[in-house]
């Protein structure tokens, strides 16, 4: 296997720490760097992989592109070389859904991407397009068409193609040379409402085909980070107590055991 960078999404409660102890908290669970997030805009330190900006370009307005713009020039100015984004509506931020086939839904997102990828391409930061639930841009398809319209790169969440049931090995050959970033992320279920038809999940817990996920980075040759994206919010809340450092601890086990085997994650927590 080829070997990767592993990074830890600041998120969640992290958003609330000063970035320097964010960075040696998720340095000491022993992690390679942080993607960062814009709740640290003002203050982005490195090692860093990247940037997770999801603003919603569907409903969010001139307010989510100027945030997404001022993300990739702080980017540029740290030295962080990719900035993530999708599509919108955020559904989890109480947007409303919109029809897959609604075109004034999809002018604003593709619009607002080219506007991203110049300012990016001025910038020297690459773009990583995350099809993701409940957004225009959710399963193979759709995320089709946006790599068709605008320069984008890819930012490769297997979890979101779980609920779709997409070829997940499948979409990593179609798109590898685009990938410039991918998450570590496990789910089960179907597309529907968060906690109710589907659930992310531990990693390892859901179904998300890790021997043949990491089989296919491996083809196309993707040498960036892996970054963990820790969503199980029951688990943070009623067993970890709603401890970043506990959340951040224990997924590097679990990545430790799914990139390495089951004893590389004993290791980790002897």
């Amino acid at each position: 296997m080829i070997q990767r960078a592993i990074s830890y999404m600041a998120t969640p409660g992290y958003d609330a720490w000063p970035a320097g102890r964010v960075l040696e908290s998720i340095l000491g669970a022993g992690y390679d760097a942080v993607e960062w997030t814009p709740a640290h805009l003002g203050s982005l330190l490195t090692p860093a992989t990247s940037i997770a900006c999801h603003q919603d370009l569907v409903t969010g307005g001139e307010e989510a592109l100027d945030v997404t713009l001022r993300t990739i020039d702080a980017a540029a100015e740290a030295g962080i070389p990719v900035v993530n984004v999708l599509t919108g509506p955020n559904l989890w931020e109480g947007a409303d859904p919109v029809a897959a086939d609604d075109e004034e839904a999809w002018s604003r997102a593709l619009g607002a991407l080219e506007k991203i990828c110049r300012r990016a391409g001025d910038a020297g930061v690459k773009v990583g397009f995350e099809p993701c639930w409940g957004t225009l841009a959710h399963d193979g398809v759709s995320a089709q068409r946006v790599l068709d319209s605008v320069p984008v790169s890819v930012c490769f969440d297997p979890s979101h193609f779980v609920m779709t049931g997409d070829d997940i090995p499948g979409l990593i050959e179609r798109w590898g040379d685009r990938i410039v970033n991918f998450h570590m992320k496990d789910a089960f279920g179907r597309p529907g409402i968060d906690g109710e038809d589907f659930l992310f999940c531990m990693l390892g817990e859901g179904l998300v085909p890790w021997p043949e996920v990491f089989s296919a980075l491996d083809r196309v040759g993707y040498d960036g980070a892996l970054s963990v994206e820790f969503e199980a919010y029951r688990y943070y809340e009623q067993i970890l107590g709603s401890d970043p450092e506990a959340a951040a601890t224990l997924c590097r086990t679990q990545v430790a055991a799914l990139v390495e085997g089951p004893s590389a994650g004993e290791k980790a927590t002897g």
